[in-house]
This record gives structure tokens, C-alpha cells and sequence, in this order.
């Protein structure tokens, strides 16, 4: 059975730009803390598809490309997460 996350959307929150931006941190990370990877790392997707965007950018220490797009970032972290199930 998976437990539905209870988190609080800041998608309309009409604060300054620094306060909008640690509103919505706090509650990507609370989504993130109530998700029980041995259940079910799709809801981590789901999490990730809700509070990023699809021009997402991400880099490496390794010096490599940066790699764009919601789509090949969101295989990425699927890949990563695969094996903790």
C-alpha cells in the first residue's frame, strides 16, 4: 500500500523571491523525507516530475557535458534509483 505524500504546494504562494524560493525548498524536501524508497521509488519520479522544470541542467565533478532536459535527467535519477528496491 502506498501512503499518499501530505505536503504542501508552493506553486502559489505570492512571497519575495528569496522566501518563495525556501518555501518551496522546505517542501520538496519534506516530500522527499516522507517517501519510503523500499516501497516504491516511482514516487521519487513523481516528486521529481512535480517540483522540477524540463530545462533542467545538471553537471558533474567529473567535468563532463552538462546534461539537459527533464526527460534524460529523469532516467538518470530512475536508473539511480533502481537497485535500493
Amino acid at each position: 500500500m502506498t501512503k499518499e505524500p501530505s505536503f504542501v504546494s508552493a506553486d502559489h504562494i505570492d512571497l519575495d523571491p528569496f522566501t518563495s524560493s525556501q518555501t518551496r525548498e522546505r517542501t520538496l524536501n519534506a516530500a522527499i523525507v516522507q517517501v519510503n524508497i523500499s516501497e516504491s521509488f516511482e514516487e521519487y519520479l513523481g516528486i521529481f516530475d512535480m517540483f522540477y522544470d524540463d530545462d533542467i541542467e545538471i553537471t558533474s565533478e567529473t567535468g563532463e557535458e552538462p546534461i539537459r532536459g527533464k526527460a534524460r535527467v529523469r532516467s538518470l535519477l530512475a536508473n539511480f534509483l533502481v537497485p535500493f528496491m
